[in-house]
């Protein structure tokens, strides 16, 4: 069943893989999205200290799969980012196991163009977490939102980057599978614009050389389908077998 959106601006519902609604163009968001108020007020966790180091400050964003906050750590003020896995997903063995293999594929790679991952742990109440680095800047579909298409020199740009952070990536074993524009946060660095971070590896896939357990093991079953429609290659929107050039397919 297709996850349902709805827009902000005309409260449509929308069923398909629609990213911007094709009334406003204002971009979809989930219920689950919509429902998260603008303030922090009454999360329990905010306030909270995690792992006797973390203290959450806010809540800054909203997944699929969990909820960002910005936290700062106790002893060196370090200001990070923290997601937490949802609590309807903390019961799902499959679940938690793939939430671990994202901070796990995003650390290994060593990539600067690649969102760092610093730390994995639990919340009190069994919610995996990791700690990544707090990102300041916005997201590659704000910024076609609001701008629209964008100027040949800027969009050379960013496409190389994302070039050289996928290449490390394929280098690793590592497909992202789910390379889209909300997926590109762009930031600044050294006084320039425009910095990629590829974030939410969440649903990458690693080589079986690089996937600990039993040969074979995979988390994916046969006939599962995870990625964004708008982007998906041919083999990919089919269930088959795939490799890096899907990465390639939907960055084109």
């Amino acid at each position: 069943m297709a996850l349902m959106k709805i827009c902000p601006v005309c409260k449509n519902e929308f069923e398909g893989g629609e990213v911007f609604c094709p009334n406003d163009g204002a971009r979809l968001s989930t219920p689950s999205q919509m429902a998260v108020p603008d303030d922090t007020k009454g999360d329990p966790l905010v306030g909270e200290i995690l792992a006797e180091r973390y203290r959450i400050l806010r809540r800054i964003g909203e997944g699929g799969m969990g909820i960002v906050y910005e936290a700062e750590h106790v002893v060196i003020e370090k200001r990070v980012a923290l997601k937490i896995l949802r609590d309807d997903f903390s019961s799902r063995p499959e679940v938690v196991q793939r939430f671990r293999q994202e901070a796990k594929s995003a650390s290994r790679i060593g990539n600067p163009h690649i969102v760092d991952i610093s730390d994995f742990g639990e919340t009190p109440s069994g919610a995996s977490y990791f700690v990544m680095e707090l990102l300041d800047g916005e997201d590659l579909a704000n910024v076609l939102s609001r701008d629209g298409t964008l100027a040949f020199e800027r969009a050379c740009k960013i496409l190389l980057q994302c070039c050289r952070a996928l290449g490390a990536a394929h280098a690793k074993g590592i497909v992202h599978r789910d390379m889209k524009p909300e997926n590109i946060f762009l930031t600044k660095r050294d006084g320039g614009e425009d910095f990629v971070k590829i974030v939410d590896f969440g649903i990458a896939k690693m080589s079986d050389i690089e996937t600990p357990g039993e040969p074979g093991r995979k988390l994916t079953k046969t006939g599962m389908i995870f990625g964004t429609p708008e982007y998906m290659s041919p083999e990919q929107a089919a269930g088959k077998p795939l490799d890096h050039r899907v990465d390639t397919y939907a960055l084109g």
